[in-house]
């Protein structure tokens, strides 16, 4: 698969997860703490996706 393909997949994947989070986080949890926890999810899931492809493609 190209790899500029995967990589929008992953960031659609990604965002959908940050939006979901986003509005199922505050429920459970205070709200800046859910909002902070909801955006540091976000950038682990992309961090780690990024460093599986690349890892994938080398």
């Amino acid at each position: 698969m190209d790899a500029r393909l995967l990589d929008v997949i992953i960031s659609v994947i990604c965002f959908c997860i940050l939006i979901i989070l986003l509005g199922f986080l505050p429920m459970v949890m205070e709200s800046g703490t859910a909002y902070l926890t909801a955006i540091l999810v976000f950038i682990l899931a992309l961090s780690g996706a990024g460093y599986l492809v690349n890892k994938q493609i080398s």
